[in-house]
């Protein structure tokens, strides 16, 4: 997972202060902005120069800045099924681009590369947060943008559009709703009127039954896939309740828009029936098997369906030895794995970093903890005040809070120098000395999954390959297998 830098690309604060000022003035997005909150934003952000053909953001990397171009023109391509590098739009001067995932902390959706040589204000997530909050006209237009562009994008990466036309889908553009729910939130209820298809645009769905007096999971749903086919193809009543596991958002088809998009595409209401009986069979399977059910209730209640990445043991094969966390600690100076987590049926689940989707932990008064473009959460030891935000705020406890060696000796011998009465150290050119950083009482510290490394310790030294890293939504499958094993792995 190592990041290739680009090489095109020429870091300068050396563009006019009043030329990037005048430039911004310029764009709509940036017009209501006040003189002082312009100023503080060309301050926390960085100028930037790229030579063209240079990629600016790559599609499938994670990035919590965004930009905008004060001078040249960016192309904007996907990859998605049935075409490969599908140019969406040319973006020109006075245009911004790479919010989506500074928003939202998905990947990014698109690559953007240089038309021609270009000059960039990149600004940080936190300073584009910051703007939404104090100014409504600001917040009013990047929401817009945000809803038109995730819109367009995704249309076009759905494998259940492939097949759709161009002008097709530039009318199913206008007609769309982009809507937000929160971790938990109800989007339909079992009994319900059906009047929407939905499809996943980012997070995670639960499907859950009445079962007796509770509610009984029987699938979970992840980006690309869609709900609610169901009562708009039978004109019933919602078989289902669908709530967010997570952070969710959801392109809405209302029902008028589906049936039109069904007639027009025979192939695609074949499809949708299909799936409606697979579903069906797959439902009835589950309220069967009060085991299987669990199982995939554990997957999801625990968190282990969302993880990016997860890492497993599979006891049947683990000798207990011990290696992986010893690998880990001999790697990092102290172990970052705890083989102590959670088990379902063979399969234990160690409590190491899952690199979340919408990770809480990245939530930071100090800028201390990161994610990188290729997705691992990591530590800035510098940076790090030791308050402990981010042990607290992640729910798989996986990072931990451990002592600094306090500099015993040269702290005595500052004291000492005071009761003496030593003044201050004194270079050679007259300057203090400045003293040195006070180290906090404890530091963060967390499975990073070995970034930087060309390999994984904890993985690397199992006698018997019982540990290993695996897709989990690829691992576990799907709601009929949840728990057998797939022969790759």
């Amino acid at each position: 997972m190592k990041q290739t830098p680009n090489t095109g690309i020429e870091k300068t604060n050396g563009l006019n202060l009043e030329f990037i000022k005048d430039k911004l003035a310029r764009m709509h997005l940036f017009s209501e902005l006040s003189d002082e909150n312009l100023e503080q934003l060309i301050k926390k952000s960085t100028p930037q120069l790229f030579s063209i053909g240079t990629v600016v953001c790559q599609e499938g990397e994670y990035g919590d800045t965004f930009f905008a171009i004060l001078e040249g023109s960016v192309e904007v391509t996907i990859n998605t099924a049935g075409y490969e590098n599908l140019t969406l739009a040319l973006l020109g001067e006075g245009a911004v681009f790479g919010e989506m995932a500074a928003l939202s902390g998905y990947p990014r959706s698109a690559t953007l590369a240089a038309k021609e040589d270009l000059k960039l204000l990149e600004i940080p997530t936190d300073v584009l947060n910051e703007l939404m909050k104090c100014c409504s006209g600001f917040r009013e237009t990047i929401e817009n943008i945000y809803t038109e562009r995730a819109v367009r994008t995704y249309l076009r990466k759905v494998p259940l559009f492939t097949n759709l036309s161009d002008s097709f889908l530039e009318k199913l553009e206008s007609r769309v709703n982009l809507i937000t729910y929160n971790q938990g939130d109800l989007i339909f209820r079992e009994g319900e009127n059906g009047d929407s298809l939905y499809v996943i645009r980012t997070g995670f769905v639960k499907i859950s039954k009445k079962h007796e007096d509770n509610d009984r999971v029987i699938s979970y749903l992840s980006q690309g896939n869609f709900f609610g086919e169901m009562a708009l193809l039978e004109d019933e009543k919602r078989t289902a309740s669908v709530s967010a596991l997570t952070n969710v958002e959801v392109l809405q088809v209302l029902k008028h828009d589906f049936n039109t998009l069904i007639d027009a595409y025979p192939d695609l209401r074949e499809k949708f029936r299909d799936m409606v009986m697979e579903r069906k069979l797959k439902t009835l399977e589950v309220e069967r098997d009060s085991a299987k059910a669990q199982r995939l209730e554990a997957l999801v209640e625990k968190g282990l369906i969302q993880a990016e990445c997860l890492l497993i043991i599979d006891l049947k094969t683990c000798i207990h030895c011990n290696n992986c966390v010893e690998a880990c600690e001999d790697r990092h100076g102290y172990p970052r794995l705890d083989r102590r987590g959670t088990r379902i049926a063979d399969i234990s689940v160690p409590v190491a970093c899952r690199l979340c989707h919408d990770p809480v932990c990245l939530i930071c008064n100090f800028d201390a903890i990161k994610r990188a473009p290729t997705g691992e959460i990591y530590i800035i030891d510098d940076k790090c005040v030791g308050c402990a935000g981010c042990a607290i705020r992640c729910p798989y406890n996986v990072i931990q809070m451990i002592p600094t060696k306090a500099d015993s000796m040269s702290m005595g011998l500052d004291i000492l120098g005071a009761l003496l009465g030593r003044g201050k150290e004194i270079d050679e050119e007259g300057e203090m000395i400045k003293a040195s950083k006070v180290k906090p009482k404890s530091l963060a510290i967390k499975c990073d999954t070995c970034m930087g490394y060309s390999d994984s310790a904890c993985t690397n030294n199992c006698p018997t390959n019982a540990i290993r890293w695996v897709n989990p939504l690829e691992y576990f499958g799907d709601a009929e297998d949840v728990i057998p094993k797939r022969e790759k792995y």
